[in-house]
């Protein structure tokens, strides 16, 4: 299995773990919220099944939410991964607006487009292409590079943001024809079950419960 493929596989394991809410805590306000986020991210409207359509459904039953709503910004990502999967199991590249959340290129500095560039490359296994968010990084730092040794983003943001580009990017290199890239667990190797739990290590604070830590 070749790093890009392994890199699909990853993201497509994670985006099914991250970002899980309680439906019942959910009211009108952050189901329309989630609606948003999902809208915005897939460009069209979230299809029966999706994490937005449920929690309209939920909010529907008790409008004001529960006692405990979630935190703003775990609805952003759960909405952001809800939509990554939903194009992937479409077979579609991952929406690059799901990447790039959080990430302004137009302030990265030269030590963060490095960042970027070095976990896309090891993700991918060849050097990221032009289009590819640290293509993109790299020639957005060197129009300012007076702060070229700063990294003010968190570097997990950093690594996230370039392994998901790099699972894009191999999605959109297959043809849209084929079905998402599937792995059996029984027959991995040690070293590719090593990758894996590294990539998934990468994305998530432990990996119980994924495709890696069940090799």
């Amino acid at each position: 299995m070749s790093t890009a493929t392994m890199t699909e596989v990853g993201v497509r394991d994670v985006a099914r773990l991250v970002g899980s809410i309680d439906l019942n805590s959910l009211g009108e306000v952050e189901a329309r919220k989630i609606m948003s986020y999902e809208h915005k991210a897939l460009g069209y409207r979230p299809p029966p099944g999706s994490l937005a359509s449920q929690a309209q459904a939920e909010a529907a039953k008790h409008p004001k939410g529960g006692p405990s709503p979630p935190d703003p910004a775990l609805l952003k990502k759960a909405a952001l991964s809800d939509a990554a999967k939903i194009e992937s199991e479409r077979g579609h590249p991952i929406p690059k607006s799901t990447v790039v959340d959080g990430i302004d290129l137009s302030n990265i500095t030269e030590a963060e487009a490095r960042k970027l560039m070095s976990e896309e490359h090891k993700a991918l296994g060849f050097r990221p292409p032009p289009g590819s968010i640290a293509a993109s990084a790299q020639a957005a730092a060197a129009k300012h590079p007076e702060s070229k040794d700063e990294i003010k983003i968190n570097p997990h943001v950093l690594t996230e943001a370039a392994i998901k580009d790099a699972a894009r990017i191999s999605t959109e290199r297959r043809s849209r024809s084929n079905s998402p890239p599937q792995v059996d667990v029984n027959n991995m190797s040690v070293e590719e079950q090593m990758k894996l739990q590294s990539l998934e290590t990468k994305l998530l604070d432990s990996t119980a419960g994924t495709v890696s830590a069940a090799a």
